[in-house]
């Protein structure tokens, strides 16, 4: 019996992640398109302008999670993180980490030049920070979504202390829910590009937790 149950659980398990990397695929791929075809889309301008306006997250915040958040900071956090991960036995998780951000800043880079989306203009909102790249999607979200997006799966999954792992816990859920406002609050991004930014991270770390799971028991841990 546990040998007809455990292909039917494994396949169940392929469909039900495989449907939900579709779909976030779809609308990643749906919002490329439409950033590539229009400046902004509707709600952009307005939310920025509820943004800007209010207190939250504020420009020390912004600065701290634009600064955090890079993409080259991100990558040079994640292979530290990756380097602990493998010290403490945790190799599978160091692996796929280290696959994720190998692959962030093509895939990144290549959406920025395809999709080619003209940045937010200080005749439209206020420019508080510099850029220097097409505006979708906002490395400054799709990075840390996905390194933080990971590394809260491992952090909940890991066996250490609770203080320590609700801390961990808890930053990486702040930096996933920080992200996105604080670059619209920053002005260098529309609300559209963040959602891209989300997207295409999920796209990336889908794959990587699916791996994890389906892993899980080998040797090589």
């Amino acid at each position: 019996m546990n040998a007809l149950v455990r292909p039917w659980r494994f396949w169940r398990g392929a469909a039900l992640w495989g449907g939900i990397w579709l779909v976030v695929l779809a609308g990643a791929i749906v919002l490329s398109v439409l950033a590539s075809l229009h400046s902004r889309l509707p709600g952009d301008l307005d939310i920025t302008e509820w943004v800007q306006g209010s207190l939250f997250p504020g420009m020390g915040v912004s600065r701290l999670v634009r600064a955090v958040g890079s993409t080259e900071v991100v990558l040079g956090t994640g292979g530290a993180v990756a380097v602990v991960l493998w010290l403490l036995g945790r190799r599978r998780q160091a692996l796929l980490l280290g696959l994720g951000l190998m692959v962030l800043p093509f895939l990144q880079h290549g959406l920025k030049e395809l999709v080619d989306r003209p940045r937010p203009t200080e005749d439209l909102v206020d420019l508080r920070a510099g850029y220097s790249s097409p505006s979708f999607p906002s490395g400054h979200v799709m990075s840390p979504a996905l390194l933080y997006g990971f590394l809260l799966y491992v952090s909940a999954r890991m066996a250490v202390p609770q203080a320590l792992r609700a801390a961990l816990v808890g930053w990486c859920a702040f930096m996933l829910v920080i992200a996105g406002p604080a670059q619209v609050y920053m002005g260098v991004h529309w609300a559209s590009d963040v959602a891209g930014g989300y997207a295409c991270a999920a796209v990336l770390v889908l794959p990587l937790v699916y791996a994890d799971q389906i892993t899980d028991g080998w040797r090589w841990r």
